[in-house]
């Protein structure tokens, strides 16, 4: 409860080599701040969750994909994506990328230590 800074949580590593993620959640809301290095590849795989999900970036640009849609996002920009529906982050501006998640629901599986099945559901290209 009460205020904090993003210091006061780890940063630790996310799914891709060069990203990285700093996570606080209740149980009814997650949030994440995220960052992308200059360099990240991506192949192309997506995944779903139940939870309705906004990203906001801070610094830098992504290429994210929503269902059949792709397109950059920019400071200021909000990618909005719907519960249940494929999305990922497939591309990365020249100078990386910061960005804020916000994920409706506690995403508990997103916290150091969780233990239980992920909520993710992963599709590779093609799929």
């Amino acid at each position: 409860m009460g205020f904090h800074k993003w210091d006061d949580f780890p940063r630790r590593p996310n799914i891709r080599k060069g990203t990285w993620r700093r996570v606080i959640a209740t149980e009814n809301v997650t949030v994440q701040r995220g960052e992308m290095e200059p360099g990240v590849t991506f192949d192309g795989s997506v995944h779903r969750h139940p939870e309705d999900q906004m990203i906001i970036v801070l610094e830098g640009k992504m290429r994210i994909r929503i269902g059949d849609e792709e397109d950059w996002i920019e400071p200021g920009d909000v990618a909005v994506i719907p519960g249940n529906v494929f999305h990922g982050g497939v591309g990365v501006g020249s100078d990386g990328a910061e960005y804020i998640e916000i994920i409706s629901g506690g995403r508990m599986d997103y916290l150091p230590g969780y233990v239980g099945p992920p909520k993710n559901e992963f599709k590779g290209p093609g799929e």
